[in-house]
């Protein structure tokens, strides 16, 4: 359940200050962005500051980069995952690793039931570790690996289910384009979610900016408006403007 009065900071700075201190515990949050607008960047390093800070534990569910490919690429942005603390704290599940060993043993994605399994290893780390935070990456790709027929209904399960778990989670979601609406795949992320951060990028000639901005976050007084956000290396973190 959701408690506004106790919040995990995303460690963007200046963007914690304009939103009642970050996201309320408990909430579902979708990072919702088209390719190349460092979703999976905001995702992991807001889990990284959260247990470099003593903030939370987490698991990071991977589907479209590896686990190794994730690590070397936040290392390369800077972040310590090296660090005792951050290795003993944030777990990296690689579910294409687990199609791999399915399609090895010539398992048939009607014989599997992910959301099952995935519902059942997230509640035994819950119950064994703890965490607090999950990052999803991403839901399209997870639905593009299991192939399941209702997606509409399996959110809704998935979201139900951390939930109960009391997680502060959040879902990666792919956009195909900025006139789009909808800021998820399939058309119900978005009424699902207790809140949504937009990631745009806009070209001006051979120039890439970033933007940032809260389009919605229950229980929260928060900024409005488009942002520029960059990368920190020497802080570890994202900066708005």
């Amino acid at each position: 359940m959701s408690d506004a009065n106790k919040r995990i900071p995303t460690f963007v700075n200046g963007l914690d200050q304009r939103m009642q201190g970050g996201i309320p515990q408990g909430h579902i949050v979708l990072l919702a962005g088209v390719s190349g607008s460092m979703k999976s960047s905001l995702g992991f390093s807001m889990l990284y500051n959260a247990v470099r800070d003593g903030q939370a534990s987490g698991i990071y569910v991977t589907m479209e980069q590896g686990k190794s490919s994730l690590q070397g690429h936040m290392a390369n942005m800077g972040m310590d995952i090296e660090d005792p603390k951050v290795r003993s704290s944030i777990a990296i599940i690689d579910l294409a690793d687990l199609r791999v060993q399915l399609d090895n043993k010539k398992i048939l994605d009607s014989e599997v039931d992910w959301m099952g399994q995935l519902i059942r290893q997230l509640t035994n780390y819950r119950e064994s570790i703890g965490f607090d935070v999950l990052v999803f990456d991403s839901l399209g790709a997870f639905f593009t690996l299991t192939k399941m027929p209702n997606p509409r209904d399996a959110i809704f399960k998935l979201f139900e289910a951390v939930r109960r778990l009391g997680l502060t989670a959040f879902f990666i979601c792919e956009m195909t384009g900025e006139e789009k609406k909808q800021f998820g795949e399939f058309g119900v992320e978005d009424y699902l979610s207790d809140g949504v951060i937009h990631l745009t990028m806009e070209r001006t000639g051979d120039h890439v900016s970033r933007k940032l901005a809260i389009v919605k976050m229950r229980h929260t007084d928060h900024v409005l408006g488009y942002h520029q956000w960059v990368w920190n290396p020497s802080e570890q973190k994202f900066s708005i403007s």
